[in-house]
């Protein structure tokens, strides 16, 4: 059996549970909506004697992989020279790390894990989640407070946009191509080259929060409780949404290993199956372990590794790697005619 990644084995899985579901509704039987595998048993005796359809018999065909399988642990994390701190308020201008919580300012030596006192020049005092970038600057923007960065000073200098100027960078955001502001119903995109903000319409959703826009890489949406909404680039319109498995959630706690997507709200851990719309909660797989309660705006990058950072608790994402691990065994249902 060829070497597969954690997404392709989630959609494999899924592919081989839809198969059978289907199947089994086919000969009359029920399933239910959120019935998973270790259910089919059950829901095979309800089909009715004869069953409905064409007759088949179905024989599940189960076997652990005997190549590598993977899955992601989250393991303790010792940090120097600071040890308490939260996630949210990390950020990068493309060559380090630093972290900034009020006056509380440092820059990480990612060589030791080793955090030491950064000073800056004309803005000592911020947090990192009001920092954002246009792709090619380092901006600070709270209230009426906003900010540019000359990196090789380490020097910020005041910023005077056009347009509109009550900015905060934490709901600033991109569809891969422009950046809007979008702030209940202060809607605004920027034109770079002028440094100006003008105002934005779009369809179908109108108000909303730029912190709560989240992207699965492909697609951009809007997810605000039980508000639920896709972006069409091409046409600036946002329409309704339906996930299945989650219905409820708040886009600010998505986060992604780079393979797979999560939503982890406290207690909530659930992840999104690849290629489809369905969150499961994330311990059925087994995939993320180590983790039980986090919030996705904790979660950040020094661009090798993920770690989670939520005050007193420090943890590294890390792969391990089994052999005859029955983690995600290969099903495959064979139906025979009869």
């Amino acid at each position: 059996m060829p070497e597969h990644t954690i997404a392709e084995n989630l959609t494999r899985l899924q592919n081989a549970k839809t198969a059978i579901g289907n199947a089994i509704t086919a000969k009359g039987g029920t399933v239910g909506a959120n019935d998973g595998l270790e259910d089919f048993a059950s829901d095979i005796a309800t089909i009715p004697s004869g069953g409905g359809g064409t007759d088949f018999d179905i024989t599940i065909n189960c076997k652990p992989s005997t190549t590598q399988q993977r899955r992601r642990v989250f393991q303790e994390k010792s940090w120097s020279g600071l040890t308490n701190f939260y996630g949210d308020r990390i950020w990068t201008d493309g060559t380090d790390i630093y972290y900034s919580d009020s006056s509380n300012q440092y820059v990480l030596d990612k060589s030791t894990s080793t955090w030491t006192t950064k000073s800056w020049s004309g803005k000592a005092s911020f947090y990192g989640s009001k920092i954002w970038t246009d792709g090619d600057v380092i901006y600070l923007s709270n209230s009426i407070e906003q900010y540019v960065l000359n990196k090789s000073t380490s020097t910020w200098t005041a910023k005077t946009w056009s347009g509109f100027n009550d900015l905060a960078g934490n709901k600033i955001w991109t569809d891969g191509t422009d950046i809007y502001y979008s702030s209940n119903s202060n809607q605004y995109i920027l034109n770079k080259s002028t440094s100006t903000w003008t105002t934005k319409t779009w369809s179908g959703l109108t108000n909303f929060d730029g912190s709560k826009i989240w992207t699965d890489g492909t697609d951009i949406y809007y997810s605000d409780s039980s508000n639920q909404y896709v972006l069409d680039k091409s046409t600036s319109t946002w329409t309704t949404k339906t996930w299945s498995g989650l219905t409820n959630f708040d886009g600010s706690y998505i986060w992604t290993d780079g393979d797979v997507i999560y939503l982890s709200n406290s207690n909530y851990q659930y992840m999104l199956i690849p290629d489809t719309n369905k969150f499961i909660t994330s311990y059925v797989c087994s995939l993320v372990s180590g983790l039980s309660y986090a919030y996705g705006n904790h979660v950040w990058s020094d661009g090798k590794d993920i770690y989670l950072s939520n005050n007193t608790t420090s943890l590294v994402l890390k792969t391990e790697e089994f052999k005859n691990l029955n983690l995600l065994p290969s099903c495959k249902p064979i139906f025979t005619q009869t």
